[in-house]
């Protein structure tokens, strides 16, 4: 394998694996709710107004997180597609982006502790694991968060081999971009590795460089300019509901039913971090050991990864807003230590392995009752599930049989080849094809046909199907109402419209129902399943008023 990944095959080779894994999903998954959705329909409203400081989804302000995230998809979604149509691919491939940042930190910083071709296992493995290569194929923070944290860290390890001010300069640049993109977790995670180091070393040296003046400064220039106008422009209006309203009710409740228990994370473990997973207990065993030379450079690095992982996973582990892919900014520190426990799985205890592969194998039911899931369940094809499900079955038993031959070069192969083939399977064959799931884009194209056919290329849309995928494939001015106000809103429109009745959200009123029926024209269904809220329903699409014009 040492061929394989000489001078620059391994980057090229880490970057591909990152960017193919992401990209699985990009052109074949339909708008997500909810949070996905919000964040490109509101990248859309800055390319349809112009106004790239504030962010509104529709008439709402969206002061929760900043507008990083908003920008790179704005350059994008502008650059690759037209005003006319906007696919939601363009609005994701700055997720692929940060995946690939991420893995490729991930690399830079096990080249500075362990060997060339460990560093390289970990790094291959965290570009294909589930939870990376899902979030880098989402136009929402976290794949680009994840690459920011990872190149931040990255760059602090080398501070602590020998690094000087060109490291810390990345530093302070990764952690402008993190702080842009999603405010405080890339600060966090950075200030309580350093502040663990501090207390457990007492050695505040390896630190200097980061005084370097021009580092900070690149920091702020990154962030202040476009914190002080969104202030300005919205009277201050940005910190207080970004702080206020959405971070403090995370740290001190279960923000939009996203409660859960701590041990919640590490319950997830074995899905999210699939296929390193395989890896990860055999490298804690050959780690820890490690710490008694504590003058060695891999004794130092360590303790930075222990000191980069337990402190942010206590913090996600005791916040009482839970949501999975809150711990994907420390996933690359993980993926290293799976990466030792690759380099040493041979030499390291039986114990070890089988409990690797016990995790893995609990982590691959899940994985693949998904698969089953989005294939039979939700409207898609049972014989292309059982063939998926077959492949993925083979991958994983290949990679458990390579493990306990001690077979490393193939074991590292195949659990890559594992992780792919449950992107390929899951997110461009299962989800693709459960239509039951994609209802907001058959809904827009019900809407169409039915306007088309009656001559109009377009007519205004009131829903009380509130889900933010409908705003962006119908249009911005598309209007949500409650069904309880959707009577008065049909009652108040004039000349031909439609309107989208979500009978899960419906009501017994019978005068609310009978306001709906006005001067309809024509009537379709769409059934399907609402993933958000979890529960069946038909969308009924009316066209009202076809004679007016």
């Amino acid at each position: 394998m040492a061929d394989l990944i000489s001078g620059q095959r391994a980057w090229w080779i880490i970057g591909a694996l990152a960017a193919l894994a992401a990209l699985t999903g990009v052109f074949t998954i339909q708008p997500l709710d909810r949070d996905e959705s919000r964040y490109v329909q509101a990248t859309t409203q800055m390319l349809e107004t112009g106004d790239f400081v504030e962010i509104r989804f529709q008439d709402e302000a969206r002061n929760k997180k900043p507008v990083g995230i908003y920008w790179l998809q704005a350059v994008t979604a502008g650059l690759l597609t037209s005003d006319a149509e906007r696919p939601v691919w363009a609005y994701r491939l700055p997720s692929v982006l940060g995946a690939i940042m991420a893995a490729l930190g991930c690399f830079w910083a096990g080249t500075r502790f362990m060997s060339r071709e460990a560093a390289f296992a970990a790094a291959s493995l965290f570009a294909v694991s589930i939870l990376l290569a899902s979030e880098g194929g989402i136009a929402k923070t976290d794949a680009m968060l994840s690459g920011a944290t990872t190149l931040a860290m990255a760059a602090l390890l080398a501070l602590r081999h020998g690094g000087g001010r060109r490291d810390a300069l990345v530093f302070w640049v990764m952690l402008g971009l993190g702080v842009l993109v999603k405010g405080p977790v890339t600060p966090m995670v950075a200030g309580l590795a350093i502040l663990a180091l501090l207390v457990w070393e007492r050695k505040p040296g390896w630190l200097r460089p980061l005084l370097f003046w021009p580092g900070p400064i690149l920091a702020a220039l990154i962030v202040l300019p476009w914190l002080i106008a969104v202030q300005l422009a919205t009277d201050g209006e940005f910190l207080r509901e970004a702080i206020g309203v959405d971070l403090a009710p995370r740290l001190t409740s279960g923000l939009e039913t996203h409660g859960g228990m701590p041990g919640y994370h590490l319950l997830t473990l074995s899905v999210l971090s699939f296929p390193f997973i395989f890896f990860l207990v055999p490298g804690f065993r050959a780690a820890l050991p490690g710490l008694r030379d504590t003058n060695s450079d891999q004794a130092k690095a360590i303790r930075f990864l222990l000191a980069w992982i337990i402190p942010s996973w206590i913090v996600f582990e005791l916040m009482p807003t839970k949501l999975p892919h809150y711990p994907l900014p420390v996933y690359a520190a993980l993926a290293l230590i799976a990466g030792l426990g690759w380099q040493a799985f041979s030499a390291t205890p039986l114990w070890t392995r089988l409990t690797s592969i016990t995790l893995g194998l609990l982590g691959s039911v899940v994985l693949i009752a998904l698969i089953l899931a989005a294939s039979i369940v939700y409207g898609g094809s049972p014989v292309l599930a059982g063939i998926a499900a077959a492949i993925c079955v083979m991958a994983i038993l290949a990679v458990i049989i390579a493990i306990m031959r001690k077979q490393g070069t193939a074991a590292l192969m195949l659990a890559i080849f594992a992780g792919l083939s449950w992107h390929v399977q899951m997110r461009m064959v299962a989800v693709p094809l459960a239509q039951d799931l994609n209802l907001s884009e058959r809904a827009a194209q019900t809407v169409a046909d039915m306007t088309g056919q009656s001559g109009r290329d377009a007519v205004s849309v009131i829903s009380s199907y509130n889900e933010p995928s409908l705003v962006f494939a119908l249009g911005t001015e598309t209007r949500l109402v409650a069904f309880d106000e959707m009577g008065d809103a049909v009652i108040a429109q004039s000349g031909a419209f439609v309107s989208i009745e979500d009978t899960a959200r419906s009501g017994d009123d019978m005068a609310t129902l009978e306001q709906i029926e006005t001067g309809v024209c024509e009537r379709r269904e769409v059934p399907g399943y609402n993933y958000s809220r979890g529960e069946e329903t038909v969308l009924i699409v009316r066209l009202h008023n076809c004679e007016q014009g």
